[in-house]
């Protein structure tokens, strides 16, 4: 049981410092030469970083499916 709960409090400790990191990655970015212009690196890993942070939490999402409805 207590294993389970560390295993619980580790994925919240990751989503959490994931998703700070994509905030002030992106946010970094703003000030950088040209100032203003975020490139698209810098977007593809902040995205890569939200989606971990939601599969921690255990947010599903299908990406792939670009707009069908059900």
């Amino acid at each position: 049981m207590e294993k389970v709960k560390n295993n619980e409090k580790l994925k919240a400790l990751i989503a959490l410092c994931s998703f700070v990191s994509a905030i002030v990655v992106g946010f970094i970015a703003l000030f950088m030469p040209p100032q203003g212009i975020i490139d698209s690196s810098v977007l593809w890993w902040s995205s890569q970083l939200l989606i971990m942070v939601a599969t921690l939490l255990g947010i599903n999402i299908d990406i792939m499916r670009k707009g069908k409805s059900e």
